[in-house]
């Protein structure tokens, strides 16, 4: 779900139905602000990672010489940035879906499919946060060669991406759950081609 398909839905309360009106507009406000966060990591990292490559490339070329954690710096800011496209991903429901037999359900059938499938993300997410703790606490003790920052500020993008998008599919979860009508995902607003 796109923001636009947000706030489309946000303007249109009659559509949505009933009396939790403001609850679902107060969870769609937060969802928001969670794909805002997101995009902002998504450009922080990218921008960062291109401006330290590109830096160093260029001072290869003119001076011979080259900044030597730059090749570090990618092992902090990828995941990172792995992680904001992936609550960007939930958000605008962008996941690998395949939903021929779910689109044939009617309306209350679609939804109680999307509140399962919302469970469910939310148990795996919780069980990889809490599989992954113990590589993220270990990693503590490992360093990055050149520039000795510790690998947990890297490893600890896991837990942030894995929480957000649990945090989503709680939210879409509780949506669902106060009467808004699942959605038929149209390719055509979901690619991003």
């Amino acid at each position: 779900m796109t923001t636009s398909d947000v706030s489309e839905r946000a303007a249109r309360p009659e559509k949505v139905g009933g009396r939790f009106r403001s609850v679902r507009r107060a969870l769609v406000g937060v969802t928001t602000v969670l794909d805002y966060l997101a995009a902002a990591l998504v450009v922080t990292t990218l921008t960062g990672m291109f401006l330290a490559l590109l830096v160093n490339v260029i001072l290869r070329y003119l001076f011979s010489t080259g900044i030597p954690w730059a090749y570090e710096i990618h092992s902090i800011l990828f995941p990172w940035l792995v992680a904001g496209g992936a609550v960007m991903a939930a958000v605008r429901g962008r996941n690998i879906a395949v939903e021929v037999a779910v689109n044939l359900l009617p309306e209350l059938g679609r939804r109680i499919v999307a509140i399962i499938v919302h469970v469910v993300i939310v148990i795996m997410a919780v069980a990889v946060i809490d599989t992954s703790m113990p590589i993220v606490m270990a990693s503590r003790f490992s360093v990055l060669a050149e520039t000795r920052i510790p690998q947990i500020y890297g490893y600890s993008s896991l837990i942030f991406g894995f929480a957000l998008v649990a945090l989503v599919s709680v939210l879409d979860a509780i949506r669902l759950i106060l009467g808004e009508h699942a959605q038929d995902k149209n390719p055509g607003h979901t690619a991003l081609s």
